[in-house]
């Protein structure tokens, strides 16, 4: 190759290299005027810079996927309170009907003896005589300031020293024949609770009982519930379904308000008090079927045995004490009558998602994409009468930013369960629940309940 060498000249004394130089500048600024079109619309700046949210989860279960299902019952009553039956009559029936978890609520009126030394004697005798029963000791608390008008179910840890903590919160709290009624005791009630009755993984649990029962308006528990949980989320929810099932008024229902399909209304009425709360985004859980049980009298049949009909399913990890608590908390449970089903599985499916979400988690997808609604369980041969059993029709309930409504209905595939749905996510998000139903001719229909996935769209 050969070099050619050109003089060189000064800028300032050779007019046509200027020339040259502001055409090389111009053609230079066009260039890069050119490479901004084509990349700044790509990179972004200020405020036309875009992202592409990914799905992820915002609150996961830890043991999704690998924990066990616990049948349980957590509102029934002895003779130490307005029961019939002896706390060892109650728990051998219980397992004849095949619960694994047992409460033993009875009243905490202080002229009764719930809470006392002899109350937790009893308790731990069937504990010994029952190693494998999950045995809760538990109270039913007059909520203030309602007298004895409201009630709520509070559960602990077995490893407390269960005698002195109950006693001391039945004395302290309950608002049976206390004057005056303050409501601000219920407050101070739920902090002594998560101070005095915590015990590792396993946190004291309160279920709102029966929230219609006495009410012209299932809605007027919202604020309740709201206010309850500004204090702390020891209340995790209330019970879907009330005890007394087999009352000439399914669930005694006293007021205006009346059982729907077995249900309250607070939970089975689409829009109603469960879906509001959601709506606000409390999630709180009400996939809950208790017996309430007092007594069966041959006579006068008033309350089905625990887990003879109704059913609370408990998805625990691990079969202890905590694990029920913990389930409780994480809304990793569904309710049942009848017997008509066994683990339910409610999950959401989305691309990007590592797995499938489940009951009481919270995801975040991008607004506008696609996600997959799938519900698996078993039905089992047999109902809880011993008769041939199935389900009619699986519904999947939608609550959006003020919006409740059925957004699938479809029949059930033989092995039980339903098709995937698919569905996309609106603006602000959607909460997504689930209920099934085996059409009866009289009492009100056999139901399933599943607690919820919030689904959000990072806004």
């Amino acid at each position: 190759m050969r070099l050619r060498v050109v003089p060189f000249a000064p800028f300032g004394k050779d007019p046509n290299s200027i020339r040259r130089l502001k055409g090389r500048q111009l053609a230079f600024s066009l260039f890069l005027v050119g490479l901004a079109a084509v990349f700044l619309p790509v990179i972004g700046c200020g405020t036309q810079q875009t992202s592409s949210p990914h799905a992820h989860f915002v609150k996961q279960v830890p043991w999704m996927g690998k924990g066990s299902w616990l049948k349980a019952d957590t509102h029934v009553h002895t003779k130490f309170s307005d029961g019939s039956h002896t706390i060892e009559e109650v728990v051998d029936r219980a397992l004849q009907f095949g619960c694994n978890v047992l409460a033993i609520t009875d009243h905490a009126d202080r002229n009764l003896k719930a809470a006392t030394k002899e109350y937790h004697e009893a308790i731990h005798v069937e504990r010994r005589r029952h190693p494998d029963l999950i045995l809760l000791a538990g109270l039913e608390w007059n909520l203030p300031p309602w007298g004895g008008d409201e009630h709520a179910t509070i559960l602990t840890h077995p490893d407390l020293d269960e005698w002195s903590v109950l006693a001391r919160f039945k004395d302290q709290f309950d608002d049976l024949d206390r004057k005056p009624h303050r409501a601000e005791l219920t407050d101070e009630a739920l902090r002594w609770l998560e101070q005095h009755a915590v015990h590792g993984e396993g946190r004291p649990v309160v279920i709102y009982e029966h929230p219609s029962r006495r009410r012209d308006r299932s809605l007027d528990i919202v604020p309740i519930l709201t206010h309850w949980r500004q204090v702390n989320d020891v209340v995790i929810g209330f019970s879907g379904a009330p005890g007394h099932q087999r009352y000439k008024t399914i669930g005694a229902f006293r007021k205006k308000e009346k059982a729907i399909d077995r249900w309250d209304p607070a939970a089975a009425r689409v829009g109603d008090a469960w879906d509001t709360l959601l709506d606000q985004g409390a999630d709180l859980w009400a996939a809950d079927a208790p017996s309430d049980f007092h007594n069966e009298n041959p006579n006068d049949l008033h309350d089905y045995w625990p887990g003879e009909f109704a059913e609370t399913w408990l998805y625990v990890p691990e079969k202890t004490a905590a694990g029920v608590l913990q389930s409780f908390h994480a809304g990793t449970f569904f309710a049942a009558h009848g017997h008509i089903v066994r683990e339910v599985e409610l999950t959401v499916e989305a691309s990007g998602l590592p797995r499938r979400a489940g009951v009481g988690e919270v995801i975040e997808l991008p607004r506008g994409s696609s996600f997959s609604i799938q519900l698996r369980c078993t039905v089992p041969a047999m109902d809880w009468e011993a008769k041939p059993n199935h389900l009619d029709e699986i519904e999947v309930i939608g609550i959006q930013r003020g919006s409740t409504r059925i957004v699938a209905t479809l029949k059930p595939t033989k092995g039980g369960g339903i098709p995937p749905t698919t569905l996309e996510v609106p603006a602000g998000g959607i909460v997504i629940r689930a209920r099934g139903r085996r059409n009866a001719t009289s009492g009100g229909n056999l139901m399933f309940y599943t607690n919820s996935i919030r689904i959000s769209d990072g806004i």
